[in-house]
């Protein structure tokens, strides 16, 4: 199982034509450094803006910018994300490939994500696209509704605006339950398993909610006299009116031998008329039974498609697997002439010499994997609407089939039959030729409705039996979310009392720590049981905390975390300098021993002097001649006043 990783590999931000800021990150430490007011916040912004961030909150430099793109490693493959700046529900577009290629794509080659999930769930967002790259499981939150990635971040993200007493970003319709649960995601509570049958528990629970609806209904269009009727009854009753209708037909085709002889009147004309009526219903009747076999049988084809991307999709992440577990095939010799093979430069190909690019074929991977779904749901879709036309075609063939009865018995009992001065004879069979018509088509209206109540009653059943199922597998992992939460946080806590140690002697309580806890749901972080601090050693506290998440994420590989951290914060609330210089060592320190991929992006103002000429650092040195968005401000100050 491939862990969850998310890195930032380029910032890209333009106003126009005009590229304002290109800058490229890399794993490990990345230090933004510069003086206050120069623009690192401004980054800091718009690296959460483009992940999906829901921000608006603009400075003025950063509003007179259009655009933000973004490079994105994930653990399936490279992403492009384009997203103009504006309101907090902008769109994402999206391109499977570096940044660089993206600047010469055309625009078929993006495909464009909402911020939120669209109603009725047809359509894909953006938090879908990127947690299923980043290697993230779908988590319910509240409202029917998924954790989104703007609220993943706000875990991923520490921002100046937030008080440093609190973990998550700061918003103001937050509530505990959604920190609970985002929380529980990235320590990796019971993983896929939990939230995926806590998804499907409540799919269960809503087609079920649907199903009954519709039982119901069709129960209240069962005529209260038919309510103990079963099909074998009702198919009896239909078996003994269709011999009866046999018997008395056979009796007017003999009324001469049973009455007496005699001419009939000839109404041939009349005849005429009426079997052309008979045959245009008959035809009509064929055109519409002809409609919905055409209709079973492109339904049969489409449902087949559908499996065929299923094991397609199936099939892909099986390789996608496979290749990550296997790695690449060394030849040492030619599989055409069987000739040794000579060394080859690395990264090339051993047989071909070509050049090989890991990240495009997994770029490739996960775009064929996401057409590939879309491809599946549109299936559906067009699945759904070909059996609603069936089910309207076969009403419509049953209500035709009717008339055609009526009509025929009407027929046979004016014209297949002599008419002769016999009427009270000829007429008492035909008026019960009609009665028998009637309570024949009577009774396949009532089958019909009988049949869809045994099926839905059916259906019913096993969604019922599927969702005490999930109930119970529901319960039996919620149980072991208790151990996974204590081994996750053990881990979280034995990583930020080290890191408290390490501060410099500011906060007694922070010297020698017997416990530090972390508390989703109350948003807070705790040692020893206390949580109040002075601001500066709030500050700590908060990064502490953030850090031994991430870190603990390196070393566990049962987290879901990306291993994914943004600091605007290092320095805030009245840092001094030698403490700031302090909390800069220790966090490379620690990052130096994870052996794992994983990105850490700090701004400071108050850069420790070992962190200059270093290769942690991203782009120059910025100050407030020299800003992060120097050409913004260049414009801004030659426009005349």
């Amino acid at each position: 199982m491939t862990r969850s990783f998310m890195a930032i590999k380029r910032l890209r931000v333009t106003a126009g034509a005009s590229v304002e800021y290109d800058q490229e990150f890399h794993h490990g430490v990345n230090v933004i450094r510069g003086e206050n007011s120069s623009g690192k916040s401004t980054i800091a912004d718009f690296i959460f803006f483009g992940l999906g961030g829901e921000f608006d909150r603009w400075k003025d430099a950063a509003s007179r910018c259009t655009a933000v793109r973004l490079e994105v490693e994930t653990a399936s493959s490279i992403l492009t994300l384009h997203r103009a700046i504006g309101t907090k529900l902008e769109p994402v577009s999206v391109y499977y490939g570096p940044l660089a290629d993206s600047l010469e794509a055309d625009i078929e080659a993006w495909q464009r994500f909402p911020i939120r999930r669209p109603p009725g769930g047809k359509d894909l967002s953006i938090t879908q696209v990127l947690f299923r790259a980043i290697g993230l499981p779908e988590a319910p939150s509240l409202g029917n509704s998924n954790v989104t990635m703007h609220q993943a971040l706000r875990l991923l993200y520490a921002d100046q605006q937030t008080p440093p007493g609190k973990l998550f970003r700061f918003e103001s319709f937050d509530t505990r339950d959604i920190r609970e649960v985002v929380g529980q995601l990235l320590i990796g509570v019971n993983g896929y398993d939990l939230y995926e049958n806590q998804i499907r528990l409540r799919e269960l629970k809503s087609e079920y909610a649907d199903k009954n609806r519709d039982y119901h209904a069709a129960v209240a269009a069962l005529p209260a006299s038919e309510g103990l009727s079963s099909i074998a009854m009702l198919d009896a009753r239909g078996s003994a009116l269709a011999s009866e209708k046999t018997a008395v037909l056979s009796e007017i085709e003999n009324a001469d031998d049973l009455v007496g002889s005699g001419q009939t009147d000839d109404f041939a004309a009349d005849r005429r008329k009426m079997q052309n009526r008979l045959r245009g219903v008959a035809g009509t009747l064929n055109r519409v039974e002809e409609h919905a076999t055409t209709l079973s049988d492109e339904i049969d084809e489409i449902s087949q498609f559908v499996t065929h991307l299923e094991d397609q999709l199936e099939t892909l992440s099986a390789t996608d697997d496979l290749a990550e577990k296997v790695g690449n095939i060394e030849f040492q010799y030619c599989p055409a002439c069987l000739k040794p093979l000579s060394e080859a430069e690395p990264g090339h190909c051993i047989v071909c010499h070509q050049v090989l690019d890991v990240d495009e074929v997994k770029s490739k991977y996960f775009e064929i994997r996401i057409d590939t779904e879309l491809q599946i749901r549109e299936s559906r879709q067009l699945l759904d609407s070909k059996n609603g036309q069936l089910l309207e075609a076969q009403a419509q063939a049953r209500s035709l089939r009717r008339d055609y009865m009526v009509l025929l018995s009407d027929f046979t009992s004016r014209y297949d039959v002599s008419n002769s001065p016999r009427e009270s004879f000829l007429a008492e069979k035909n008026r019960r030729i009609g009665r028998i018509d009637y309570e024949i088509a009577h009774l396949e209206e009532i089958r019909a409705i009988v049949a869809r109540i045994d099926a839905l009653s059916m259906t019913r059943a096993a969604l019922n039996d599927e969702i005490d199922r999930v109930e119970k597998l529901l319960k039996r992992l919620l149980a072991s979310a208790t151990s996974r939460t204590n081994k996750a946080m053990a881990l979280v806590g034995s990583i930020g009392r080290n890191i408290l140690k390490q501060d410099l002697s500011r906060e007694d309580a922070f010297e020698d720590p017997t416990t530090f806890s972390i508390n989703f749901g109350d948003d807070a972080m705790l040692v020893d049981g206390k949580m109040n601090f002075a601001e500066s050693s709030n500050v700590v506290l908060k990064n502490a905390a953030i850090l031994s998440i991430l870190f603990a994420a390196c070393y566990d590989a049962e987290f879901w975390h990306p291993r994914f951290l943004l600091m605007d914060n290092i320095e805030d609330k009245g840092m001094e300098a030698v403490r700031t210089h302090n909390f800069q060592r220790l966090l490379i320190a620690e990052a130096q021993k994870v052996k794992v991929p994983f990105q850490v992006i700090f701004t400071t103002s108050m850069p420790d002097a070992s962190l200059e000429g270093s290769d942690l650092t991203v782009g120059p040195r910025y100050s407030r001649q020299s800003k992060t968005l120097s050409h913004i401000i260049t414009k801004e100050a030659d426009t005349p006043s």
